[in-house]
């Protein structure tokens, strides 16, 4: 149901201020970059009458709400038009994912891979490519790292951590058993855990010593929007970005890429 029908269907259950809300969602034209925070300020209402709001139309949490609007407006594009659909996807992905971002544990995180001995990125599938993406900025960086993505090696590998060694995994869910397997078994060995998610799952983040928070695809409730990466990329180029303010690192990957010009 579009963004428009559910105003009309749920209308009689609105007070006030839902009236308010639905007539400033209507007519706003930047809700990409808004937060709800930003949103109650601009109507005059709480950020509880916003969540309020988007539960009485039926919408899990406002970021779902957000992005079915955007999908409602977008849906009639066609041909060139798309490239703009998925731009505004974009920009609101990264958007969600920034107000997850926390200045003290990225600082955190970065100091965590500076000073580590070794450094094991782990993630399955989609996960597993940004695992392998990062793994090759840090190895870059001259930090001594591994990206595995295979369930057996995984384990394996996991299991042969120390307390000086940083273990991040990638995971969409939180969920998969051959992370969740690995990631006990790092934090068994004394390891210092890093898992990057879209979802709390409790079995998966209970283990770990920083969980980072990124926003999930599938709030744009549009099924072809299939990026489940872009969030995850956004949080790593902030990361590495904070890495390369480290003078040596920036010193190491200079040599490294000068070397594979001449070489590679």
């Amino acid at each position: 149901m579009d963004f428009e029908n559910r105003l009309q269907k749920h209308s009689a259950e609105f007070t006030e201020n839902d009236r308010k809300i639905a007539e400033h969602l209507l007519n706003e034209k930047n809700i990409a970059q808004k937060s709800i925070t930003d949103l109650a300020e601009e109507i005059d209402v709480s950020p509880s009458s916003i969540t309020r709001f988007c539960k009485k139309i039926r919408f899990a949490s406002f970021q779902q709400m957000k992005y079915a609007l955007l999908a409602a407006r977008t849906e009639k594009r066609v041909n060139d038009e798309e490239v703009e659909c998925v731009a505004s996807y974009y920009q609101s992905i990264i958007a969600s994912t920034q107000q997850f971002m926390d200045t003290g544990q990225t600082e955190r995180i970065a100091n965590d891979l500076i000073h580590a001995k070794r450094v094991l990125f782990c993630g399955i599938g989609n996960s597993g490519l940004i695992a392998k993406e990062f793994n090759s900025r840090i190895e870059r960086m001259g930090i001594d790292s591994t990206a595995i993505t295979d369930a057996h090696a995984m384990v394996m590998k996991s299991a042969l951590l120390v307390e000086e060694d940083v273990y991040m995994c990638f995971s969409y869910t939180g969920k998969t058993q051959s992370v969740l397997d690995a990631t006990r078994q790092a934090k068994d060995c004394g390891a210092r855990v890093i898992v990057i998610t879209t979802n709390d799952a409790e079995e998966l983040t209970a283990l770990a010593d920083e969980v980072v928070l990124v926003a999930n695809h599938v709030f744009v409730d549009d099924e072809k929007f299939i990026n489940t990466q872009i969030s995850s990329l956004f949080y790593l180029d902030v990361l590495t970005y904070r890495l390369l303010e480290n003078s040596k690192l920036m010193e190491q990957r200079n040599k490294t890429l000068e070397a594979l010009k001449r070489f590679g």
